[in-house]
Protein backbone atom coordinates (compact mmCIF):
# COMPACT_ATOMS: atom_id res chain seq x y z
CA UNK A 1 0.00 0.00 0.00
CA UNK A 2 2.77 2.45 0.98
CA UNK A 3 4.78 1.65 -2.17
CA UNK A 4 1.66 2.25 -4.28
CA UNK A 5 1.05 5.63 -2.60
CA UNK A 6 4.62 6.72 -3.39
CA UNK A 7 3.64 6.90 -7.06
CA UNK A 8 1.39 9.84 -6.20
CA UNK A 9 2.40 13.44 -5.61
CA UNK A 10 2.23 14.82 -2.07
CA UNK A 11 -1.17 16.55 -2.58
CA UNK A 12 -2.53 13.39 -4.23
CA UNK A 13 -1.48 11.28 -1.23
CA UNK A 14 -3.27 13.67 1.12
CA UNK A 15 -6.50 13.60 -0.91
CA UNK A 16 -6.40 9.84 -1.54
CA UNK A 17 -5.83 9.04 2.13
CA UNK A 18 -8.77 11.22 3.15
CA UNK A 19 -10.90 9.40 0.59
CA UNK A 20 -9.81 6.05 2.05
CA UNK A 21 -10.88 7.08 5.55
CA UNK A 22 -14.16 8.44 4.19
CA UNK A 23 -14.73 5.13 2.39
CA UNK A 24 -14.11 3.14 5.56
CA UNK A 25 -16.53 5.36 7.46
CA UNK A 26 -19.11 5.02 4.69
CA UNK A 27 -18.96 1.22 4.94
CA UNK A 28 -19.30 1.18 8.74
CA UNK A 29 -22.14 3.70 8.83
CA UNK A 30 -24.06 1.85 6.11
CA UNK A 31 -24.18 -1.33 8.21
CA UNK A 32 -27.43 -2.17 10.07
CA UNK A 33 -25.49 -2.21 13.35
CA UNK A 34 -24.97 1.56 13.06
CA UNK A 35 -28.60 2.71 12.90
CA UNK A 36 -31.23 2.63 15.62
CA UNK A 37 -33.69 0.93 13.28
CA UNK A 38 -31.27 -1.90 12.49
CA UNK A 39 -31.66 -1.23 8.76
CA UNK A 40 -29.08 -0.52 6.08
CA UNK A 41 -28.35 3.14 5.40
CA UNK A 42 -28.11 4.07 1.73
CA UNK A 43 -24.64 4.47 0.24
CA UNK A 44 -25.07 8.16 -0.57
CA UNK A 45 -26.41 9.05 2.87
CA UNK A 46 -23.61 7.05 4.55
CA UNK A 47 -21.06 8.73 2.30
CA UNK A 48 -22.49 12.14 3.21
CA UNK A 49 -22.33 11.40 6.95
CA UNK A 50 -18.81 9.96 6.72
CA UNK A 51 -17.51 12.89 4.66
CA UNK A 52 -19.10 15.34 7.07
CA UNK A 53 -17.38 13.62 10.00
CA UNK A 54 -13.92 13.15 8.44
CA UNK A 55 -13.94 16.68 7.07
CA UNK A 56 -15.09 17.85 10.55
CA UNK A 57 -17.95 19.76 8.95
CA UNK A 58 -20.86 18.57 11.08
CA UNK A 59 -23.64 19.15 8.57
CA UNK A 60 -26.10 16.25 8.74
CA UNK A 61 -28.98 14.72 6.86
CA UNK A 62 -30.12 12.69 9.86
CA UNK A 63 -30.48 13.65 13.50
CA UNK A 64 -27.31 12.25 15.09
CA UNK A 65 -29.08 11.51 18.37
CA UNK A 66 -32.05 9.56 17.03
CA UNK A 67 -30.81 7.99 13.78
CA UNK A 68 -27.49 6.47 14.87
CA UNK A 69 -27.16 4.01 17.77
CA UNK A 70 -24.14 4.06 20.08
CA UNK A 71 -22.05 2.08 17.59
CA UNK A 72 -22.86 4.57 14.83
CA UNK A 73 -22.24 7.52 17.15
CA UNK A 74 -18.89 6.04 18.18
CA UNK A 75 -17.90 5.56 14.53
CA UNK A 76 -18.72 9.23 13.91
CA UNK A 77 -16.71 10.21 16.98
CA UNK A 78 -13.63 8.34 15.75
CA UNK A 79 -14.04 9.77 12.25
CA UNK A 80 -14.10 13.36 13.50
CA UNK A 81 -11.09 12.59 15.71
CA UNK A 82 -9.19 11.27 12.70
CA UNK A 83 -10.28 14.18 10.56
CA UNK A 84 -9.47 16.72 13.24
CA UNK A 85 -6.06 15.48 14.32
CA UNK A 86 -5.05 14.84 10.76
CA UNK A 87 -4.80 11.37 9.28
CA UNK A 88 -1.09 11.89 8.61
CA UNK A 89 -0.21 11.94 12.31
CA UNK A 90 -1.64 8.44 12.73
CA UNK A 91 -0.38 7.17 9.36
CA UNK A 92 3.24 8.24 9.83
CA UNK A 93 3.26 7.21 13.49
CA UNK A 94 2.13 3.68 12.59
CA UNK A 95 4.62 3.56 9.73
CA UNK A 96 7.41 4.62 12.08
CA UNK A 97 6.50 2.04 14.72
CA UNK A 98 5.91 -0.88 12.32
CA UNK A 99 8.47 -0.26 9.58
CA UNK A 100 10.97 2.42 10.55
CA UNK A 101 11.91 6.01 9.82
CA UNK A 102 9.73 7.67 7.13
CA UNK A 103 11.51 8.65 3.96
CA UNK A 104 11.83 12.18 2.53
CA UNK A 105 8.59 12.03 0.54
CA UNK A 106 6.59 10.79 3.50
CA UNK A 107 8.06 13.61 5.62
CA UNK A 108 6.96 16.05 2.90
CA UNK A 109 3.42 14.63 3.08
CA UNK A 110 3.21 15.27 6.82
CA UNK A 111 4.79 18.71 6.56
CA UNK A 112 2.35 19.80 3.84
CA UNK A 113 -0.65 18.23 5.55
CA UNK A 114 0.06 19.82 8.93
CA UNK A 115 1.87 22.94 7.67
CA UNK A 116 4.99 22.20 9.71
CA UNK A 117 8.02 24.37 9.21
CA UNK A 118 10.33 23.88 12.19
CA UNK A 119 13.37 21.65 12.47
CA UNK A 120 11.73 19.18 14.84
CA UNK A 121 11.55 15.62 13.50
CA UNK A 122 8.28 14.27 12.14
CA UNK A 123 7.84 11.82 15.00
CA UNK A 124 8.48 14.54 17.58
CA UNK A 125 5.89 16.75 15.87
CA UNK A 126 3.32 13.96 15.82
CA UNK A 127 3.81 12.97 19.44
CA UNK A 128 3.68 16.62 20.47
CA UNK A 129 0.46 17.16 18.51
CA UNK A 130 -1.17 14.05 19.95
CA UNK A 131 -0.19 14.95 23.52
CA UNK A 132 -1.61 18.46 23.20
CA UNK A 133 -4.81 17.31 21.46
CA UNK A 134 -5.59 14.40 23.77
CA UNK A 135 -4.72 16.44 26.85
CA UNK A 136 -7.10 19.25 25.90
CA UNK A 137 -9.86 16.81 24.95
CA UNK A 138 -9.45 14.89 28.22
CA UNK A 139 -9.66 18.12 30.19
CA UNK A 140 -12.75 19.11 28.19
CA UNK A 141 -14.36 15.74 28.92
CA UNK A 142 -13.78 16.15 32.65
CA UNK A 143 -15.16 19.70 32.68
CA UNK A 144 -18.25 18.80 30.65
CA UNK A 145 -18.86 15.73 32.82
CA UNK A 146 -19.59 18.01 35.78
CA UNK A 147 -22.65 19.26 33.90
CA UNK A 148 -23.70 16.22 31.86
CA UNK A 149 -23.36 13.45 34.49
CA UNK A 150 -25.88 15.12 36.78
CA UNK A 151 -28.44 15.28 33.97
CA UNK A 152 -27.77 12.01 32.13
CA UNK A 153 -26.25 9.65 34.68
CA UNK A 154 -22.65 8.49 35.06
CA UNK A 155 -21.92 6.41 31.93
CA UNK A 156 -24.13 8.32 29.50
CA UNK A 157 -22.97 11.63 30.95
CA UNK A 158 -19.30 10.74 30.48
CA UNK A 159 -20.00 9.49 26.93
CA UNK A 160 -21.79 12.74 26.05
CA UNK A 161 -18.95 14.74 27.60
CA UNK A 162 -16.35 12.80 25.60
CA UNK A 163 -18.30 13.07 22.35
CA UNK A 164 -18.83 16.82 22.64
CA UNK A 165 -15.29 17.46 23.85
CA UNK A 166 -13.88 15.72 20.77
CA UNK A 167 -16.44 17.34 18.48
CA UNK A 168 -15.73 20.80 19.88
CA UNK A 169 -11.93 20.53 19.85
CA UNK A 170 -11.85 19.11 16.33
CA UNK A 171 -14.38 21.78 15.30
CA UNK A 172 -16.58 18.92 14.10
CA UNK A 173 -19.85 20.50 15.18
CA UNK A 174 -21.72 17.20 15.66
CA UNK A 175 -23.90 17.03 18.76
CA UNK A 176 -26.16 14.58 20.57
CA UNK A 177 -28.88 17.04 21.60
CA UNK A 178 -30.87 17.22 18.33
CA UNK A 179 -30.99 21.03 18.49
CA UNK A 180 -27.27 21.50 19.19
CA UNK A 181 -26.71 23.83 22.18
CA UNK A 182 -29.86 25.95 21.93
CA UNK A 183 -31.09 24.57 25.26
CA UNK A 184 -27.84 25.72 26.90
CA UNK A 185 -28.29 29.45 26.26
CA UNK A 186 -28.54 30.04 30.01
CA UNK A 187 -25.84 27.52 30.90
CA UNK A 188 -22.79 29.75 30.73
CA UNK A 189 -20.54 26.98 32.06
CA UNK A 190 -21.18 24.57 29.16
CA UNK A 191 -21.04 27.34 26.54
CA UNK A 192 -17.70 28.60 27.87
CA UNK A 193 -16.15 25.11 28.01
CA UNK A 194 -17.33 24.29 24.47
CA UNK A 195 -16.15 27.70 23.28
CA UNK A 196 -12.68 27.21 24.77
CA UNK A 197 -12.42 23.79 23.13
CA UNK A 198 -13.41 25.28 19.77
CA UNK A 199 -10.82 28.04 20.21
CA UNK A 200 -8.14 25.52 21.20
CA UNK A 201 -8.65 23.44 18.07
CA UNK A 202 -9.15 26.47 15.84
CA UNK A 203 -5.89 28.17 16.81
CA UNK A 204 -3.85 25.31 15.38
CA UNK A 205 -1.01 23.18 16.61
CA UNK A 206 1.64 25.59 15.32
CA UNK A 207 0.30 28.37 17.51
CA UNK A 208 -0.07 26.10 20.53
CA UNK A 209 3.46 24.81 20.07
CA UNK A 210 4.70 28.41 20.02
CA UNK A 211 2.67 29.41 23.08
CA UNK A 212 3.72 26.37 25.12
CA UNK A 213 7.39 27.00 24.35
CA UNK A 214 7.22 30.72 25.07
CA UNK A 215 8.69 30.24 28.55
CA UNK A 216 11.83 28.88 26.86
CA UNK A 217 12.10 31.07 23.77
CA UNK A 218 10.65 34.29 25.21
CA UNK A 219 9.39 35.16 21.74
CA UNK A 220 6.60 34.29 19.33
CA UNK A 221 6.76 33.61 15.61
CA UNK A 222 5.44 36.33 13.34
CA UNK A 223 2.84 33.79 12.15
CA UNK A 224 1.61 33.26 15.73
CA UNK A 225 1.32 37.01 16.32
CA UNK A 226 -0.67 37.43 13.10
CA UNK A 227 -3.03 34.57 14.00
CA UNK A 228 -3.63 35.78 17.57
CA UNK A 229 -4.25 39.40 16.55
CA UNK A 230 -6.47 38.55 13.56
CA UNK A 231 -8.40 35.86 15.42
CA UNK A 232 -9.04 38.05 18.48
CA UNK A 233 -10.16 40.90 16.23
CA UNK A 234 -12.62 38.62 14.44
CA UNK A 235 -14.03 37.29 17.71
CA UNK A 236 -14.68 40.75 19.13
CA UNK A 237 -15.84 42.28 15.85
CA UNK A 238 -18.15 39.31 15.21
CA UNK A 239 -19.69 39.57 18.66
CA UNK A 240 -20.35 43.31 18.27
CA UNK A 241 -21.73 42.98 14.74
CA UNK A 242 -24.02 40.09 15.71
CA UNK A 243 -25.35 42.19 18.60
CA UNK A 244 -25.88 45.14 16.28
CA UNK A 245 -27.70 42.98 13.68
CA UNK A 246 -29.90 41.23 16.24
CA UNK A 247 -30.84 44.16 18.49
CA UNK A 248 -34.46 44.26 17.36
CA UNK A 249 -34.81 40.58 16.57
CA UNK A 250 -35.41 39.23 20.11
CA UNK A 251 -32.72 36.58 19.57
CA UNK A 252 -31.23 36.75 23.05
CA UNK A 253 -33.44 39.45 24.55
CA UNK A 254 -34.90 36.98 27.06
CA UNK A 255 -31.44 36.48 28.59
CA UNK A 256 -29.63 38.53 31.21
CA UNK A 257 -26.92 40.94 30.05
CA UNK A 258 -24.16 38.53 31.10
CA UNK A 259 -25.71 35.61 29.24
CA UNK A 260 -26.28 37.79 26.18
CA UNK A 261 -22.57 38.66 26.02
CA UNK A 262 -21.57 34.99 26.32
CA UNK A 263 -24.08 33.92 23.67
CA UNK A 264 -23.05 36.61 21.19
CA UNK A 265 -19.39 35.73 21.74
CA UNK A 266 -20.19 32.04 21.33
CA UNK A 267 -22.01 32.85 18.08
CA UNK A 268 -18.94 34.73 16.83
CA UNK A 269 -16.59 31.87 17.76
CA UNK A 270 -18.66 28.94 16.48
CA UNK A 271 -19.43 30.46 13.08
CA UNK A 272 -15.73 30.73 12.33
CA UNK A 273 -14.99 27.03 12.40
CA UNK A 274 -17.21 24.79 14.48
CA UNK A 275 -20.90 24.75 13.61
CA UNK A 276 -22.31 24.25 17.09
CA UNK A 277 -25.36 26.47 17.34
CA UNK A 278 -26.76 28.26 20.38
CA UNK A 279 -29.56 29.73 18.28
CA UNK A 280 -31.78 28.62 15.39
CA UNK A 281 -29.99 30.23 12.44
CA UNK A 282 -33.22 30.42 10.45
CA UNK A 283 -34.45 32.99 12.99
CA UNK A 284 -31.48 35.29 12.52
CA UNK A 285 -31.74 38.53 10.56
CA UNK A 286 -30.41 38.69 7.00
CA UNK A 287 -27.52 40.79 8.28
CA UNK A 288 -26.52 38.06 10.74
CA UNK A 289 -26.83 35.38 8.05
CA UNK A 290 -24.52 37.38 5.79
CA UNK A 291 -22.07 37.91 8.67
CA UNK A 292 -22.23 34.18 9.45
CA UNK A 293 -21.25 33.32 5.87
CA UNK A 294 -18.38 35.81 5.94
CA UNK A 295 -16.98 34.34 9.17
CA UNK A 296 -17.44 30.76 7.90
CA UNK A 297 -15.63 31.68 4.69
CA UNK A 298 -12.67 33.09 6.66
CA UNK A 299 -12.43 30.09 8.95
CA UNK A 300 -9.74 29.16 11.45
CA UNK A 301 -5.94 29.01 11.48
CA UNK A 302 -3.60 27.11 9.20
CA UNK A 303 -2.67 23.71 10.61
CA UNK A 304 -5.76 23.71 12.84
CA UNK A 305 -8.84 21.51 13.00
CA UNK A 306 -10.92 24.22 11.31
CA UNK A 307 -11.47 25.15 7.68
CA UNK A 308 -12.04 28.27 5.59
CA UNK A 309 -9.48 30.29 3.66
CA UNK A 310 -7.68 30.74 7.02
CA UNK A 311 -7.06 33.86 9.09
CA UNK A 312 -3.46 34.17 7.89
CA UNK A 313 -4.73 34.40 4.30
CA UNK A 314 -7.12 37.17 5.35
CA UNK A 315 -4.31 38.98 7.16
CA UNK A 316 -2.05 38.86 4.08
CA UNK A 317 -4.85 40.13 1.84
CA UNK A 318 -5.62 42.97 4.25
CA UNK A 319 -1.96 43.99 4.59
CA UNK A 320 -1.33 43.88 0.83
CA UNK A 321 -4.43 45.98 0.08
CA UNK A 322 -3.64 48.47 2.86
CA UNK A 323 0.00 48.85 1.85
CA UNK A 324 -0.94 49.13 -1.82
CA UNK A 325 -3.33 51.94 -0.96
CA UNK A 326 -0.44 53.62 0.88
CA UNK A 327 1.92 52.94 -2.05
CA UNK A 328 4.20 50.79 0.11
CA UNK A 329 5.46 47.20 0.09
CA UNK A 330 3.56 44.65 2.23
CA UNK A 331 5.45 44.67 5.53
CA UNK A 332 4.36 43.31 8.90
CA UNK A 333 6.36 43.21 12.12
CA UNK A 334 9.36 44.52 10.17
CA UNK A 335 9.20 41.60 7.75
CA UNK A 336 8.45 41.75 4.04
CA UNK A 337 5.71 39.40 2.84
CA UNK A 338 7.27 37.60 -0.13
CA UNK A 339 5.66 37.47 -3.56
CA UNK A 340 4.88 33.76 -3.36
CA UNK A 341 2.89 34.22 -0.15
CA UNK A 342 0.94 37.11 -1.65
CA UNK A 343 0.26 35.11 -4.81
CA UNK A 344 -0.92 32.08 -2.84
CA UNK A 345 -3.20 34.21 -0.65
CA UNK A 346 -4.93 35.81 -3.64
CA UNK A 347 -5.07 32.42 -5.38
CA UNK A 348 -6.81 30.77 -2.41
CA UNK A 349 -9.25 33.65 -1.99
CA UNK A 350 -10.10 33.87 -5.70
CA UNK A 351 -10.51 30.13 -6.24
CA UNK A 352 -12.64 29.83 -3.09
CA UNK A 353 -14.93 32.59 -4.37
CA UNK A 354 -15.18 30.88 -7.77
CA UNK A 355 -15.99 27.53 -6.14
CA UNK A 356 -18.69 29.08 -3.92
CA UNK A 357 -20.30 30.93 -6.82
CA UNK A 358 -20.14 27.90 -9.13
CA UNK A 359 -21.56 25.49 -6.56
CA UNK A 360 -24.33 27.93 -5.63
CA UNK A 361 -25.26 28.31 -9.28
CA UNK A 362 -25.30 24.53 -9.81
CA UNK A 363 -27.52 23.98 -6.78
CA UNK A 364 -29.99 26.59 -8.03
CA UNK A 365 -30.35 24.37 -11.12
CA UNK A 366 -30.44 20.97 -9.42
CA UNK A 367 -32.50 21.66 -6.28
CA UNK A 368 -36.20 22.19 -5.80
CA UNK A 369 -36.47 24.46 -2.80
CA UNK A 370 -39.29 24.22 -0.25
CA UNK A 371 -41.81 27.07 -0.37
CA UNK A 372 -40.19 29.38 2.19
CA UNK A 373 -36.57 28.80 1.08
CA UNK A 374 -34.57 31.34 -0.90
CA UNK A 375 -31.08 31.81 -2.36
CA UNK A 376 -29.49 32.42 1.06
CA UNK A 377 -30.37 28.85 2.06
CA UNK A 378 -28.32 27.48 -0.84
CA UNK A 379 -25.51 29.99 -0.38
CA UNK A 380 -25.16 29.18 3.33
CA UNK A 381 -25.14 25.44 2.60
CA UNK A 382 -22.32 25.90 0.07
CA UNK A 383 -20.17 28.22 2.19
CA UNK A 384 -20.68 26.00 5.23
CA UNK A 385 -19.57 22.90 3.31
CA UNK A 386 -16.47 24.54 1.82
CA UNK A 387 -15.62 26.12 5.17
CA UNK A 388 -16.25 22.74 6.88
CA UNK A 389 -18.65 24.34 9.35
CA UNK A 390 -21.90 22.52 10.04
CA UNK A 391 -24.18 25.54 9.83
CA UNK A 392 -27.33 25.15 7.78
CA UNK A 393 -30.59 27.03 7.34
CA UNK A 394 -32.42 23.72 7.03
CA UNK A 395 -31.74 22.83 3.39
CA UNK A 396 -29.60 19.71 4.00
CA UNK A 397 -32.44 17.14 4.41
CA UNK A 398 -34.04 18.40 1.17
CA UNK A 399 -30.94 18.00 -1.01
CA UNK A 400 -31.29 15.87 -4.13
CA UNK A 401 -28.76 13.13 -4.92
CA UNK A 402 -26.84 15.54 -7.15
CA UNK A 403 -27.01 18.19 -4.45
CA UNK A 404 -25.58 15.79 -1.87
CA UNK A 405 -22.72 14.88 -4.21
CA UNK A 406 -21.90 18.58 -4.72
CA UNK A 407 -21.87 19.21 -0.96
CA UNK A 408 -19.74 16.08 -0.38
CA UNK A 409 -17.18 17.33 -2.89
CA UNK A 410 -17.17 20.77 -1.27
CA UNK A 411 -16.55 19.24 2.17
CA UNK A 412 -13.61 17.24 0.82
CA UNK A 413 -12.12 20.31 -0.88
CA UNK A 414 -12.62 22.36 2.26
CA UNK A 415 -10.88 19.81 4.49
CA UNK A 416 -7.78 19.14 2.38
CA UNK A 417 -7.55 22.76 1.26
CA UNK A 418 -8.21 24.45 -2.06
CA UNK A 419 -4.57 24.47 -3.19
CA UNK A 420 -3.90 20.89 -2.13
CA UNK A 421 -7.03 19.63 -3.89
CA UNK A 422 -6.25 21.44 -7.15
CA UNK A 423 -2.61 20.34 -7.10
CA UNK A 424 -3.78 16.77 -6.54
CA UNK A 425 -5.53 16.99 -9.91
CA UNK A 426 -2.51 18.21 -11.84
CA UNK A 427 0.24 16.18 -10.17
CA UNK A 428 3.57 17.57 -9.02
CA UNK A 429 4.01 21.33 -8.88
CA UNK A 430 6.70 22.51 -11.25
CA UNK A 431 8.17 25.98 -11.53
CA UNK A 432 8.97 27.12 -15.05
CA UNK A 433 12.52 28.31 -15.73
CA UNK A 434 11.42 30.55 -18.61
CA UNK A 435 11.45 34.29 -17.91
CA UNK A 436 9.33 36.57 -20.05
CA UNK A 437 9.47 40.37 -20.41
CA UNK A 438 7.28 42.37 -18.03
CA UNK A 439 4.14 44.06 -19.31
CA UNK A 440 2.25 46.98 -17.83
CA UNK A 441 -1.48 46.41 -18.31
CA UNK A 442 -4.13 49.08 -17.88
CA UNK A 443 -6.43 47.86 -15.10
CA UNK A 444 -9.01 49.30 -12.73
Amino acid sequence: MLKYLEKFSVPQIIVVTYILFISLGTFLLALPISSTTGEWTSFLDSLFASTSAVSVTGVTIFDTLTYWNYFGKTVLMFLIEIGGLGFMTIWILLYHVVIGQPNLKQRMVVSESLNLSTNRTILEHILHIIRIALGIQLLGTVLLSFSFVGKLGLLEGIYYALFHSISAFTNGGLDLFSNSLINFQENAYVLIVIMLLIISGGLGFIVWDDLLNYHKTKQLRVYTKIVLITTSTLWIAGMILFWFAERGNDTFEHLSSGHQIINYLFLSVTTRSSGFSNVNFTNLSLGSILLTNILVFIGASTGSTGGGIKVSTLAVLFIVILRSFQGRKPVIFNRNINTKTVRNAFFIFTIAIIIVMSATFLLTLTETLPASFEIQHIFTEVVSALGVVGISLGLTPYLSSIGKIIIILLMLIGRVGVMTFLWSLIGEKRETRINYPDINLIIG
